[in-house]
């Protein structure tokens, strides 16, 4: 059995670990091959790539783009793998990394007002990261002991999109991110499309061409969510992948890095889509 978790973060978006720890962590859990896929940055995959070669893990570069359905308005993540051209995607992704910063900042000056932090402490939070995300504004909560966890009651009452001072990010339209990736190459996989309540757009992008494969394996795919994703994928001819969506600690509900992989089958698929 081939095993390949095709679903990772690192500290450069929302993770916890480095890309090098990350994928020693990897090797130490038998994986044979990772995708790094941080949320909106191609920043660790040129690291990634060669790391992994070093030490003998097989990485696949990917990134997960969030972008919008702005008819439904709800939020549709792609995994796009083997992105063609870091420069043009890094251009494009750039914009939505300033705009969350922004709309972070003004959660995290309501929260200094009502707190004993300041912006400053989330900054320092993030600092390795390339944006602002919801784990670096409730680390300075679990450090000074407001809550246990990051992604937990604490941070759904004060900073989710359930609280009062949250702020929408207007992100790109789903239609945008995949004309990019048409334009400059790369593999778009509709994230856990579950999550979001998008299994209607992922099949409205199967059918129209748009997309080559569908999360399968993840752990916010509900069993009712799974069979929609097969049906959808034997009707249009899609490949299935699995992920373990991994964060590390800087997650509701933790999960080993390795514990949902990519169906063996969908695996061999994205690989046809290397490039030498």
């Amino acid at each position: 059995m081939i095993k390949a978790d095709l679903h990772t973060h690192t500290n450069l978006s929302d993770g916890y670990y480095s890309v090098k720890d990350l994928i020693d962590q990897g090797n130490r859990m038998g994986l044979d091959y990772m995708a790094i896929t941080d949320h909106d940055t191609t920043a660790g995959l040129i690291t990634a790539m060669t790391y992994g070669k070093r030490v003998g893990l097989k990485i696949i570069p990917g990134v997960e783009f969030s972008t919008r359905n702005y008819k439904t308005g709800r939020a549709v993540h792609i995994l796009c793998y083997y992105p063609g051209d870091l420069f043009a995607f890094q251009d494009f992704l750039d914009k939505t990394l300033e705009i969350r910063i922004e709309m972070k900042l003004k959660t995290a000056r309501l929260l200094e007002k009502d707190f004993s932090v300041q912006v400053e402490d989330f900054l320092k939070a993030s600092r390795d990261s390339e944006s602002l995300y919801n784990p670096h504004l409730m680390l300075p909560f679990f450090e000074m002991g407001y809550t246990d966890t990051l992604i937990g009651d604490f941070f759904k009452e004060h900073a989710s999109s359930k609280s009062s001072r949250y702020f929408t990010i207007p992100y790109p339209d789903v239609y945008e991110a995949l004309d990019l990736i048409d334009r400059y190459g790369g593999v778009p996989v509709i994230a856990h499309p579950g999550e979001y309540d998008s299994l209607e757009i992922t099949e409205q992008l199967a059918s129209e061409g748009r997309i080559k494969g569908i999360e399968y394996n993840h752990p916010r795919n509900t069993e009712h969510d799974k069979k929609e994703i097969l049906r959808i994928a034997q009707a249009y001819d899609l490949f299935l992948t699995g992920g373990t969506d991994y964060h590390g600690p800087y997650t509701k509900t933790v999960h080993p890095l390795g514990s949902y992989l990519c169906p063996e089958y969908g695996l061999k698929k994205l690989l046809t889509y290397a490039r030498p």
